[in-house]
């Protein structure tokens, strides 16, 4: 007689993994898409079938975890434990407010897609972001906040009371709000100075809100999502009122700071790290006089690694370097490298057919194109993680291959990664001399800076 599925989850064998499973149902779903599942730093795919179903079986789901799920740019947090059988439907023109879950599991994730519903998404519950003004006082919108998270709480604990969820996931759930409250206030002061035209007056005591957030937790949980959004928010905290200076001196003032708001661990470094990392796009040399200060707090840690194979990765890219070289093939299957227009100003440009701002910006590169054309500039564009056939038909559809422009794809993120592109578009000035120029480059939509930028580069 054959063992029922439920026998082998509660009592696994060595040869008999905990398995775990994700179904579902997707009414009104766009076609053509790939069902997307990450959890930790692994990734799970599926086809969604004609019917609108999918299933999957998710590996190595050693501890409970979040996940993120998706289908065609639509997008929900998930909680999986070892074991569950989770099954969701939703009608896809009404994806979070449709979002259900049943089976093993559901208890948790029903909670985060009402949580979702209620305060995130449509907000039947109005939240503080949509509740402030320009005239929002710093007192106000403590209030403000204080009141949002204390209907979260209520919403949790009636939940709870209703719904069998464990211990640890209501710990997280908990903390969660939290740190949605405290990111709140941290953002408050730059909305002010943003909505307003002028920073906001706060109390010095107004950060004493973060001395109420529980270290212990933070530190254990410093890469979930949740806590990486909050860190990402505490930048705002330590530079107020723009870049950060590159003088030594600063980095050790701003851990200081950090160490008293969060404490002497891991919430603290990646505090830091989120701050630097994104300062090395555009501050390269605060970076460099900081990383001195991150290195000797982190020692040898991944941490402290990572941003220093960023670092050096920037400061290849710096102007006066050398450009990365490449070889892709262009829309009609030929080879193409950086080396074929030596001897030219190349403006390269990064982007994806599936990028708004992109598609939007294509105008003007066909304009900017017409204006040089016939002179020593080559257009060379890297459409990035495309499909070749949709591609080739936004090609066709939108007459990008004449004037001078190049039409190149990268199949995955390998070359882009070369040249530090984290964001689309994103466009560089190459020189005659096959050194970079400008980085980043003006947009075709700026006009006339871009004209002069590529008009100084043809004189170099």
């Amino acid at each position: 007689m054959q063992t029922p599925l439920v026998t082998s989850l509660a009592s696994p064998t060595q040869n008999q993994p905990i398995v775990t499973v994700l179904s579902g149902h997707l009414d009104h779903a766009p076609a053509g898409d790939t069902v997307r599942l990450w959890y930790g730093n692994r990734q799970v795919k599926a086809l969604l079938s004609i019917a609108g179903d999918f299933k999957m079986v998710i590996p190595g789901l050693g501890a409970a975890t979040d996940a993120s799920f998706s289908y065609a740019r639509q997008r929900t947090r998930l909680y999986l434990s070892p074991g569950d059988q989770l099954h969701l439907t939703l009608d896809f023109g009404r994806f979070d407010e449709t979002l259900k879950y049943t089976g093993r599991g559901a208890a948790a994730n029903n909670y985060l897609a009402q949580m979702l519903w209620r305060f995130d998404a449509a907000h039947p519950d109005p939240g503080p972001e949509q509740q402030r003004t320009p005239t929002t006082t710093p007192a106000q919108m403590r209030s403000l906040t204080d009141a949002f998270r204390q209907r979260q709480r209520a919403f949790l604990a009636t939940y709870a009371a209703e719904h069998p969820l464990a211990p640890t996931f209501q710990r997280q759930a908990a903390l969660d709000i939290d740190l949605e409250w405290a990111r709140l206030l941290l953002d408050y002061p730059a909305y002010h100075r943003y909505a307003a035209k002028q920073a906001a007056v706060l109390p010095a005591t107004y950060y004493d809100f973060l001395q109420q957030l529980p270290r212990q937790q933070l530190n254990e949980q410093a890469t979930r999502e949740p806590v990486l959004r909050f860190l990402s928010a505490y930048g705002g905290r330590l530079l107020p009122d723009g870049p950060l200076p590159a003088d030594p001196a600063e980095a050790r003032r701003l851990y200081a700071i950090a160490t008293a708001d969060l404490g002497d661990h891991q919430a603290r470094d990646w505090a830091m790290y989120q701050l630097l990392s994104f300062q090395l796009n555009d501050n390269v040399a605060a970076v460099v006089a900081a990383y001195p200060t991150f290195r000797a707090q982190n020692q040898d840690s991944t941490l402290a690694r990572n941003l220093r194979q960023m670092l050096q990765a920037q400061l290849r890219l710096q102007p006066g370097q050398l450009a990365p070289a490449f070889t892709l093939l262009n829309h009609q299957g030929r080879p193409v490298s950086l080396r074929d227009f030596q001897g030219k100003v190349v403006y390269l440009d990064f982007w994806g057919t599936w990028c708004a701002p992109c598609r939007q910006e294509m105008p003007a590169l066909t304009a900017l194109a017409r204006h040089f054309a016939g002179r020593d500039v080559v257009f060379i564009s890297v459409a990035v993680n495309d499909p070749e056939d949709k591609w080739q038909r936004v090609l066709a559809a939108e007459q990008l291959t004449g004037l001078g422009q190049v039409q190149l794809r990268s199949p995955d993120s390998t070359m882009p990664s070369a040249y530090q592109v984290t964001a689309y578009p994103t466009y560089l000035l190459i020189g005659r001399d096959g050194r970079l120029r400008r980085v980043p480059a003006p947009r075709p939509a700026a006009g006339a800076e871009t004209v002069a930028a590529l008009e100084q580069a043809l004189k170099e």
